[in-house]
């Protein structure tokens, strides 16, 4: 018969097994996409933004599990329900209607990349550029302006799935302009082309847009408020402690 030492230490075991359990349970599933380095699946930690949500996440005990998705398809599939959130938007008031957009996390600046011109390129209004063709990424936030612009065929925008087929393009002049993240733009030319083509591409310092930057979370997933809530109150935990800024210092170049 056992003692009553070892049924404790069995229900020492089981009750620990139990937790263990229960805390690996509890897991979000993220959507996300390809724009390195802010995410992408190569990345440490899934990329700059990718890190800061799951760091935020396990403060409060929860793991997040990412699939990587063409940008419109993770946006799609998780207004439907299909994941809790997705990483990461720009605002957008139309999607407030299906989505509980997060505190901020970060702002970005997109800009115009372009080959070296002279003289240099400028630009001070959207409708400037309409007589230049331009790549775009297809389920990008960009400004509701621009978008306005391409479908009203004020603006000749050409549509693909990921920012480097439209890099590519633009090295071999079949796009004269490419909207997109300054730091992203650099790293994907420094990392995907040679010396010479990274050299002959330049970008235009003034922004098309400064976005802010947030994890949307899907109004078809019952109980997302508390995961929005335990979100935030990690991200601004984070903010305080300087992770960001420690993060970014990380960023790969």
């Amino acid at each position: 018969m056992y003692s009553l030492h070892v049924y404790f230490r069995l229900w020492a075991v089981s009750f620990i097994l139990l937790l263990s359990i229960a805390v690996k349970a509890e897991t979000i599933q993220v959507a996300t996409g390809e724009f390195p380095p802010w995410t992408s699946e190569s990345l440490p930690y899934g990329g700059f933004f990718n890190r800061i949500i799951s760091s935020a996440f396990k403060l409060s005990g929860i793991e997040v599990q990412f699939s990587y998705l063409p940008w419109k398809r993770a946006l799609k599939a998780t207004k439907v329900g299909q994941f809790h959130a997705t990483s990461f938007w720009g605002a957008n008031k139309s999607r407030e209607q299906d989505f509980y957009p997060s505190d901020m996390i970060e702002s970005d600046s997109i800009v115009f990349f372009h080959k070296k011109v002279v003289p240099p390129f400028h630009w001070e209004k959207l409708t400037d550029i309409s007589t230049l063709r331009i790549g775009a990424t297809r389920g990008y936030t960009y400004t509701e302006e621009f978008w306005n612009l391409a479908d009203n065929d004020k603006l000749r925008v050409s549509v693909r799935n990921d920012d480097l087929t439209s890099l590519r393009r633009l090295v071999k002049n079949e796009i004269d302009l490419f909207p997109i993240s300054k730091v992203s733009g650099l790293y994907l030319l420094n990392k995907h082309f040679s010396k010479k083509e990274a050299s002959e591409i330049t970008f235009n310092k003034k922004n098309m847009n400064t976005g802010k930057d947030y994890i949307l979370f899907s109004r078809a997933v019952p109980g997302n408020d508390r995961y929005l809530t335990l979100f935030n109150k990690g991200l601004k935990q984070l903010k305080q402690n300087n992770k960001l800024q420690e993060f970014r210092r990380e960023l790969p170049q």
